[in-house]
């Protein structure tokens, strides 16, 4: 595990031990593009700014074609540029 897998988990642990009562977005914890399940084991709630840090992070430690497609999310999160994006994404 390097050090931006390891940074990915501890955003995603301490999102799992809290509550945030503001604006969120959930994230998935292994992507959809990737597999991941739609399931609340695989889901977590960030702040916006969390959750762009983590799919630049996951972009940091994936490689190949699954790192092609974090790509892809990262850049879709960085076009919207139109506010906050809805918390049911």
């Amino acid at each position: 595990m390097n050090k931006y897998e390891k940074w990915h988990e501890q955003i995603v642990q301490r999102a799992k031990d809290r509550v945030l009562n503001d604006y969120y977005e959930r994230h998935h914890i292994l992507p959809r593009s990737l597999g991941g399940l739609d399931i609340h084991e695989n889901i977590v709630c960030l702040t916006a700014r969390e959750h762009f840090i983590c799919h630049w992070l996951l972009t940091k430690f994936t490689v190949g074609e699954e790192r092609d497609k974090v790509l892809y999310a990262l850049r879709m999160m960085r076009a919207n540029k139109s506010g906050q994006r809805s918390s049911n994404q």
